[in-house]
């Protein structure tokens, strides 16, 4: 099977085979997950009822509740390793398949089995080294509730009980010689490591950055999800080098301390309960209704209901799925060929990776010094542009190839469509205000945002009851677990990779290259779109955000114009084939094939590169709307 054809056996994000039928159901970890589900939910419930209700208590009396902050962080830990474990179990982690795709049929199920006892080693790990840590944190108690401090890691053992549970549960799919043939090949491997390492004494310096990066590619196409990747490679790398590996699990839960990563889970709330809640058809069909009576204006409203819809959902699958599946059939009636709509929606996710909520901006600012105000303001007019190259393109295709237009509309009709999607409109618009004012902080806003769509979903657009809220916060609980949990890990692997010394070996590599500004812009577009692809977009910023953000003071870049070039770049790699996850979904989505696509998409994807070149050689168009606003 070519591993870059969407098939209906395969989940269309993580690209995992279909399991087999015959194969008895797991009825204990169902009801497990089941009932983490709930927790989840409420976790997320009482955040936001927390969260919202102290942001109108100092509004209202100016004051604020002093223990809020305390019951945020043991809410992200709940979220990231509880809800990390249930995606694990749902299959929601990135896997990269390509590597098990190529291999002969009859070894896959052997290495989908190998890959859960790789999962199974990095919780055992995880828990081995937690528990130290429980008992030095015993004596310390919380500043305002006076709570031990161990209990914050209390998630943590839950969480990785339950991936040990679920793995388990998923290798009970397996045969006994399935079971056999991969816990002795993931036996072998660990043996041969620790071997070696142990006769060649630490490995440090180039040969364990190079063993490091070896190992988390290889684990990486050996289908092993990404989260996990990471979290083994930095427990074996600083192990490898003669460090104490407790320092992974420590750099695991200062990973999602920041109070700003709280934003997440509700972003993605808000963009779930929006989309459930039937906001995605009028905004739609207000597109369609102000720009599609053009040529090609089908595929340019594609293009303008992606911008905005990526300010609501902050979620790049999450747009795609929303946007396309509400223009497919009217893309297919007017007689676009699929393939066309594919690379076109492909090419206006890309688009959208700098429109707040951007998930990526959140965690970029919350792992570095960089303000999330400021990123958010600062991706709106390099997002314009790159959306203004598209419209261009596909304007001078449509001439070309005599696309049709839409049904022209009255005035009366397109105020009717305008008046229906103004509450939709209204989300971004809250958004930019609540942060750029000063109103409330990023945080603050993302719950605003949560209530204000929920209001909307249930009064106005009646998309919404009791059930499918519930059910929607239980999703959005395993999703922003997801997210969080690869925060956790990118941040550990991405500390020991600034422990190991791997920044001078990047300068010195880009001294080599020349050591000028463009030189190292050059280096880190290219780092970036290539990480892009292989590793997904949020692991590869994880990874080398920070440390290339570092490098940029040496070269007199400035770090917020260069925050949003790597983000562009990373999200040209997550869209690019053979490797890209979105790209897979966008296909699916659309009904198509890559090798149809890719023809097509190739010529969206050059404008975009120009794009993204101005954007980097004319940092103004980053900041000029920051400047404005006094943000930089």
């Amino acid at each position: 099977m070519n591993p870059a054809v969407a098939t209906p056996e395969r989940d269309p994000i993580t690209r995992a085979p279909a399991l087999a039928a015959d194969r008895p159901p797991l009825l204990f970890s169902a009801r497990v997950e089941h009932g983490f589900d709930i927790v989840l939910a409420l976790v997320l419930l009482l955040e936001l009822l927390l969260l919202f209700g102290n942001t109108a208590i100092r509004a209202m009396f100016n004051t604020s509740l002093v223990w809020a902050n305390e019951v945020a962080e043991y809410s992200l830990t709940s979220l990231a390793f509880i809800g990390g474990a249930v995606a694990y179990h749902r299959g929601l982690h990135l896997v990269v398949r390509v590597g098990i795709d190529r291999l002969p049929r009859r070894w896959h199920e052997h290495v989908e089995c190998a890959r859960h006892y790789f999962v199974i080693g990095v919780a055992l790990v995880g828990l081995g080294y937690a528990v130290p840590m429980w008992r030095d944190a015993w004596t310390s108690l919380t500043v305002v509730l006076q709570m031990p401090r161990s209990w914050t890691l209390l998630p943590f053992f839950i969480g990785m009980g339950l991936t040990v549970i679920f793995a388990l549960a998923q290798l009970r799919r397996h045969s006994v010689r399935e079971n056999i043939v991969a816990a002795a090949l993931v036996a072998v491997v660990a043996l041969g490591w620790f071997l070696a390492q142990h006769f060649t004494g630490p490995w440090q310096g180039a040969p364990g950055i190079a063993f490091a990066l070896v190992l988390l590619l290889f684990l990486v196409f050996a289908g092993v999800p990404i989260a996990y990747v990471l979290s083994v490679t930095a427990y074996v790398f600083i192990y490898s080098s003669g460090e104490d590996p407790m320092a992974v699990s420590l750099a695991m839960s200062n990973g999602i301390s920041s109070f700003i990563l709280l934003a997440v889970p509700f972003f993605i709330l808000a963009g779930n309960i929006m989309t459930d809640g039937g906001l995605t058809k009028p905004l739609a069909d207000w597109v369609t209704g102000m720009v599609g009576r053009t040529r090609g204006g089908l595929l340019q409203a594609l293009v303008v209901a992606m911008y905005i819809f990526s300010g609501i959902s902050g979620s790049k699958i999450a747009d795609v799925a929303a946007v396309g599946t509400t223009l497919k059939g009217m893309l297919k009636e007017q007689g676009y060929d699929p393939a066309e709509s594919a690379a076109v929606l492909a090419a206006a996710g890309i688009m959208g990776e700098t429109i707040p909520p951007s998930l990526v901006m959140m965690v970029l600012a919350s792992i570095t010094t960089l303000s999330v105000a400021t990123f958010f303001v600062a991706g709106v007019v390099p997002a314009a542009v790159l959306g203004l190259c598209l419209i261009v393109i596909i304007n001078r295709r449509a001439k070309k190839l005599d696309w049709p237009r839409c049904p022209a509309l009255s005035w009366p009709q397109r105020l009717r469509l305008s008046v229906r999607a103004l509450p939709a409109l209204l989300v971004p618009i809250i958004l930019i205000i609540g942060i750029v004012g000063g109103i409330a902080t990023t945080t603050e806003v993302s719950a605003i945002a949560v209530v204000f769509s929920i209001l909307v979903s249930v009064f106005i657009y009646r998309g919404l009851n009791l059930r499918s809220f519930v059910r929607t916060l239980a999703t959005s609980g395993a999703m922003a677990g997801m997210v969080l949990f690869m925060v956790s890990a990118g941040s550990a692997f991405s500390w020991t990779l600034a422990v190991s010394g791997l920044q001078s070996v990047v300068g010195e590599f880009v001294a080599a290259l020349g050591g000028s500004a463009f030189a190292f812009m050059a280096f880190s577009i290219v780092l970036m779109v290539v990480m892009g692809s292989i590793l997904e977009g949020l692991p590869s910023l994880l990874i080398f955000g920070p440390m290339l953000l570092q490098l940029t003071r040496g070269y007199g870049i400035d770090p917020m114009a260069f925050g949003i070039v790597i983000i562009i770049a990373m999200g040209v790699g997550t869209f690019i084939p053979p490797f890209g996850v979105c790209y897979f979904v966008t296909c699916s989505v659309m009904d198509t094939s890559v090798e149809r696509v890719t023809p097509r998409f190739l010529p969206y994807l050059a404008v975009l590169l120009i794009g993204l070149v101005l954007i980097a050689v004319f940092p103004a168009i980053s900041l000029a709307l920051p400047h404005a606003f006094n943000l930089h």
